[in-house]
Protein backbone atom coordinates (compact mmCIF):
# COMPACT_ATOMS: atom_id res chain seq x y z
CA UNK A 1 0.00 0.00 0.00
CA UNK A 2 2.78 2.34 0.89
CA UNK A 3 4.46 1.70 -2.53
CA UNK A 4 1.26 2.40 -4.34
CA UNK A 5 0.89 5.67 -2.51
CA UNK A 6 4.46 6.75 -3.32
CA UNK A 7 3.97 5.89 -6.97
CA UNK A 8 0.81 7.96 -7.15
CA UNK A 9 2.57 10.97 -5.59
CA UNK A 10 5.42 10.66 -8.10
CA UNK A 11 3.01 10.55 -11.04
CA UNK A 12 1.18 13.60 -9.75
CA UNK A 13 4.53 15.46 -9.45
CA UNK A 14 5.55 14.64 -13.02
CA UNK A 15 2.18 15.81 -14.32
CA UNK A 16 2.53 19.09 -12.45
CA UNK A 17 6.04 19.69 -13.83
CA UNK A 18 4.85 18.90 -17.37
CA UNK A 19 1.96 21.34 -17.03
CA UNK A 20 4.27 24.09 -15.83
CA UNK A 21 6.68 23.45 -18.73
CA UNK A 22 3.81 23.66 -21.21
CA UNK A 23 2.88 27.06 -19.80
CA UNK A 24 6.42 28.49 -20.33
CA UNK A 25 6.87 30.75 -23.47
CA UNK A 26 8.57 29.00 -26.35
CA UNK A 27 11.64 30.56 -28.05
CA UNK A 28 10.79 31.71 -31.57
CA UNK A 29 12.82 30.38 -34.50
CA UNK A 30 15.26 32.95 -36.01
CA UNK A 31 13.87 34.78 -39.08
CA UNK A 32 15.17 33.85 -42.50
CA UNK A 33 17.77 36.31 -43.91
CA UNK A 34 16.38 38.96 -46.23
CA UNK A 35 18.27 39.62 -49.47
CA UNK A 36 18.08 43.16 -50.81
CA UNK A 37 18.53 43.70 -54.57
CA UNK A 38 21.99 44.97 -55.69
CA UNK A 39 22.38 48.75 -55.83
CA UNK A 40 23.49 49.78 -59.32
CA UNK A 41 25.99 52.63 -59.74
CA UNK A 42 27.83 54.18 -62.69
CA UNK A 43 30.76 55.21 -60.47
CA UNK A 44 34.14 53.75 -61.43
CA UNK A 45 36.70 53.27 -64.19
CA UNK A 46 35.84 51.73 -67.53
CA UNK A 47 37.54 50.73 -70.79
CA UNK A 48 36.00 49.85 -74.12
CA UNK A 49 35.99 49.73 -77.91
CA UNK A 50 34.08 51.75 -80.50
CA UNK A 51 33.41 51.76 -84.24
CA UNK A 52 31.40 54.02 -86.47
CA UNK A 53 30.99 56.25 -89.51
CA UNK A 54 32.31 59.75 -90.19
CA UNK A 55 31.01 62.15 -92.83
CA UNK A 56 30.87 65.79 -93.93
CA UNK A 57 28.92 67.51 -96.69
CA UNK A 58 30.55 70.95 -96.31
CA UNK A 59 32.38 72.76 -99.07
CA UNK A 60 35.69 71.49 -97.83
CA UNK A 61 38.12 73.20 -100.24
CA UNK A 62 38.34 76.80 -101.42
CA UNK A 63 40.55 77.72 -104.40
CA UNK A 64 41.78 81.26 -105.03
CA UNK A 65 44.62 82.98 -106.89
CA UNK A 66 45.28 84.95 -110.05
CA UNK A 67 43.11 84.39 -113.19
CA UNK A 68 44.46 81.68 -115.44
CA UNK A 69 44.91 82.73 -119.07
CA UNK A 70 44.69 80.30 -122.00
CA UNK A 71 45.40 81.77 -125.49
CA UNK A 72 44.37 85.21 -124.33
CA UNK A 73 41.01 83.99 -122.95
CA UNK A 74 39.96 83.74 -119.34
CA UNK A 75 40.03 80.01 -118.63
CA UNK A 76 38.84 80.05 -115.02
CA UNK A 77 37.57 82.57 -112.55
CA UNK A 78 38.78 82.35 -108.97
CA UNK A 79 37.89 82.05 -106.18
CA UNK A 80 35.65 78.98 -106.30
CA UNK A 81 34.87 76.05 -104.03
CA UNK A 82 34.98 72.29 -104.29
CA UNK A 83 32.93 69.93 -102.14
CA UNK A 84 34.71 66.67 -101.44
CA UNK A 85 32.00 64.81 -99.54
CA UNK A 86 34.17 63.08 -97.03
CA UNK A 87 33.01 59.87 -95.42
CA UNK A 88 34.38 56.57 -94.17
CA UNK A 89 35.11 54.24 -91.27
CA UNK A 90 36.40 55.19 -87.83
CA UNK A 91 37.17 52.87 -84.91
CA UNK A 92 39.30 52.60 -81.78
CA UNK A 93 39.22 52.47 -77.98
CA UNK A 94 38.29 54.60 -74.99
CA UNK A 95 38.99 54.79 -71.25
CA UNK A 96 37.19 56.90 -68.67
CA UNK A 97 35.94 57.44 -65.15
CA UNK A 98 32.42 58.22 -63.88
CA UNK A 99 31.09 59.56 -60.58
CA UNK A 100 27.40 59.19 -59.72
CA UNK A 101 25.69 61.46 -57.21
CA UNK A 102 22.00 60.75 -57.01
CA UNK A 103 20.81 60.61 -60.61
CA UNK A 104 23.61 62.94 -61.80
CA UNK A 105 26.60 61.29 -63.49
CA UNK A 106 29.75 63.18 -64.45
CA UNK A 107 33.20 62.12 -65.57
CA UNK A 108 35.98 62.29 -68.13
CA UNK A 109 36.81 60.14 -71.18
CA UNK A 110 39.85 59.80 -73.46
CA UNK A 111 39.61 58.01 -76.80
CA UNK A 112 41.78 57.32 -79.86
CA UNK A 113 40.66 56.03 -83.26
CA UNK A 114 42.12 55.19 -86.60
CA UNK A 115 40.13 56.78 -89.42
CA UNK A 116 39.65 56.53 -93.16
CA UNK A 117 37.34 59.50 -93.69
CA UNK A 118 38.13 60.96 -97.10
CA UNK A 119 36.68 62.46 -100.24
CA UNK A 120 37.70 64.08 -103.52
CA UNK A 121 36.13 66.43 -106.08
CA UNK A 122 36.93 67.74 -109.56
CA UNK A 123 36.10 70.98 -111.37
CA UNK A 124 36.60 72.00 -115.00
CA UNK A 125 36.96 75.46 -116.54
CA UNK A 126 33.56 76.74 -117.61
CA UNK A 127 33.25 76.97 -121.41
CA UNK A 128 36.57 75.32 -122.15
CA UNK A 129 35.92 71.81 -120.86
CA UNK A 130 38.17 69.47 -118.95
CA UNK A 131 40.69 69.43 -121.79
CA UNK A 132 41.71 72.95 -120.84
CA UNK A 133 41.71 73.38 -117.05
CA UNK A 134 40.94 70.78 -114.39
CA UNK A 135 41.22 71.07 -110.62
CA UNK A 136 41.26 68.15 -108.23
CA UNK A 137 41.12 68.33 -104.42
CA UNK A 138 41.13 65.74 -101.63
CA UNK A 139 40.37 65.85 -97.89
CA UNK A 140 41.30 63.03 -95.53
CA UNK A 141 41.21 62.38 -91.78
CA UNK A 142 43.67 59.58 -90.90
CA UNK A 143 43.32 59.43 -87.11
CA UNK A 144 41.25 61.11 -84.43
CA UNK A 145 41.36 61.45 -80.63
CA UNK A 146 39.54 63.39 -77.93
CA UNK A 147 39.76 64.41 -74.27
CA UNK A 148 36.18 65.10 -73.18
CA UNK A 149 34.05 65.73 -70.14
CA UNK A 150 30.74 63.88 -69.77
CA UNK A 151 27.64 65.06 -67.88
CA UNK A 152 24.43 63.08 -67.80
CA UNK A 153 21.37 61.82 -65.99
CA UNK A 154 20.99 58.17 -64.98
CA UNK A 155 17.72 56.27 -65.02
CA UNK A 156 18.93 53.19 -63.14
CA UNK A 157 20.79 51.25 -65.86
CA UNK A 158 20.23 53.85 -68.60
CA UNK A 159 22.42 56.95 -68.94
CA UNK A 160 21.76 59.95 -71.20
CA UNK A 161 24.68 62.38 -71.44
CA UNK A 162 26.22 65.38 -73.19
CA UNK A 163 29.95 65.48 -73.92
CA UNK A 164 32.55 67.91 -75.23
CA UNK A 165 36.18 68.92 -75.09
CA UNK A 166 39.50 68.83 -76.94
CA UNK A 167 39.90 67.06 -80.30
CA UNK A 168 43.08 66.09 -82.18
CA UNK A 169 43.39 64.66 -85.67
CA UNK A 170 45.81 63.83 -88.43
CA UNK A 171 44.73 65.44 -91.71
CA UNK A 172 46.05 64.92 -95.24
CA UNK A 173 44.87 67.44 -97.83
CA UNK A 174 45.87 68.22 -101.39
CA UNK A 175 44.80 70.27 -104.40
CA UNK A 176 46.06 70.11 -107.98
CA UNK A 177 45.28 72.38 -110.93
CA UNK A 178 46.32 71.40 -114.45
CA UNK A 179 46.07 73.62 -117.53
CA UNK A 180 46.04 72.32 -121.11
CA UNK A 181 45.52 68.76 -119.82
CA UNK A 182 49.14 68.41 -118.74
CA UNK A 183 50.92 70.50 -121.36
CA UNK A 184 50.82 73.81 -119.51
CA UNK A 185 50.94 75.22 -116.02
CA UNK A 186 50.36 72.99 -113.02
CA UNK A 187 49.83 73.98 -109.39
CA UNK A 188 50.08 71.68 -106.39
CA UNK A 189 49.17 72.22 -102.73
CA UNK A 190 49.82 69.56 -100.13
CA UNK A 191 49.01 69.93 -96.47
CA UNK A 192 49.68 67.07 -94.03
CA UNK A 193 49.78 67.78 -90.31
CA UNK A 194 48.28 67.23 -86.86
CA UNK A 195 45.46 69.59 -85.98
CA UNK A 196 43.91 70.55 -82.61
CA UNK A 197 40.33 71.69 -82.25
CA UNK A 198 37.13 70.95 -80.37
CA UNK A 199 34.29 68.46 -80.31
CA UNK A 200 30.74 68.45 -78.95
CA UNK A 201 28.09 65.74 -78.87
CA UNK A 202 25.69 63.52 -76.95
CA UNK A 203 24.99 59.87 -76.33
CA UNK A 204 23.05 57.18 -74.53
CA UNK A 205 24.53 54.22 -72.63
CA UNK A 206 22.83 51.17 -71.13
CA UNK A 207 24.19 48.60 -68.67
CA UNK A 208 23.49 45.28 -70.34
CA UNK A 209 24.60 42.69 -67.80
CA UNK A 210 27.11 42.54 -64.99
CA UNK A 211 29.85 45.07 -65.69
CA UNK A 212 29.17 45.44 -69.42
CA UNK A 213 27.42 48.40 -71.03
CA UNK A 214 26.74 49.49 -74.62
CA UNK A 215 26.52 53.02 -75.98
CA UNK A 216 25.49 55.00 -79.07
CA UNK A 217 27.17 58.39 -79.53
CA UNK A 218 27.22 61.38 -81.89
CA UNK A 219 30.11 63.88 -82.13
CA UNK A 220 30.68 66.99 -84.20
CA UNK A 221 34.35 67.91 -84.55
CA UNK A 222 36.17 70.95 -85.91
CA UNK A 223 39.94 70.86 -86.38
CA UNK A 224 40.12 74.32 -87.95
CA UNK A 225 41.32 75.29 -91.42
CA UNK A 226 44.60 74.69 -93.20
CA UNK A 227 45.91 76.35 -96.35
CA UNK A 228 48.81 76.32 -98.80
CA UNK A 229 50.07 78.11 -101.90
CA UNK A 230 50.31 76.14 -105.11
CA UNK A 231 53.74 75.59 -106.63
CA UNK A 232 53.98 75.86 -110.41
CA UNK A 233 55.64 72.63 -111.47
CA UNK A 234 55.75 73.76 -115.16
CA UNK A 235 56.03 77.57 -114.93
CA UNK A 236 54.94 79.76 -117.82
CA UNK A 237 54.03 82.92 -115.95
CA UNK A 238 55.73 83.03 -112.55
CA UNK A 239 53.30 85.74 -111.43
CA UNK A 240 50.40 83.31 -111.40
CA UNK A 241 49.61 81.46 -108.20
CA UNK A 242 46.96 79.27 -106.60
CA UNK A 243 45.96 79.10 -102.94
CA UNK A 244 43.91 76.25 -101.48
CA UNK A 245 42.12 76.40 -98.14
CA UNK A 246 40.84 73.23 -96.49
CA UNK A 247 38.16 72.77 -93.84
CA UNK A 248 38.79 69.93 -91.40
CA UNK A 249 35.45 69.25 -89.73
CA UNK A 250 32.70 66.68 -89.76
CA UNK A 251 30.29 64.39 -87.96
CA UNK A 252 30.84 61.02 -86.29
CA UNK A 253 28.20 58.47 -85.35
CA UNK A 254 29.55 55.45 -83.49
CA UNK A 255 28.59 52.54 -81.28
CA UNK A 256 30.70 51.21 -78.43
CA UNK A 257 30.93 48.71 -75.61
CA UNK A 258 32.46 49.34 -72.17
CA UNK A 259 33.63 47.16 -69.31
CA UNK A 260 33.21 48.90 -65.95
CA UNK A 261 35.47 48.00 -63.03
CA UNK A 262 33.55 47.63 -59.78
CA UNK A 263 30.06 47.70 -61.21
CA UNK A 264 26.95 47.36 -59.03
CA UNK A 265 27.22 46.61 -55.32
CA UNK A 266 26.67 43.03 -54.29
CA UNK A 267 23.56 41.73 -52.47
CA UNK A 268 22.97 43.11 -48.98
CA UNK A 269 21.98 40.52 -46.37
CA UNK A 270 19.84 41.85 -43.55
CA UNK A 271 19.99 39.93 -40.22
CA UNK A 272 17.95 40.32 -37.07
Amino acid sequence: MRHLLLGSVALLGLAAVSAQAADLPRRAAPPAPVYIAPIFTWTGFYVGLNAGYGFSGDRGVGISGSPLITNGQLAATVPFSLSPKRDGFIGGAQVGYNVQSGSLVYGVEVDFQGADIKGSANACAVGLGCGAVITNATNKLEWFGTLRGRLGVAFDRALIYATGGLALGGVRNSAHLNEFAGAGRQFDVRNNNTRAGWTLGAGVEYAISGNWSAKLEYLYYDLGRTSGVGIQTNPVNPAEFMTARFRNNGHIVRAGINYRFGGPAGPVVASY
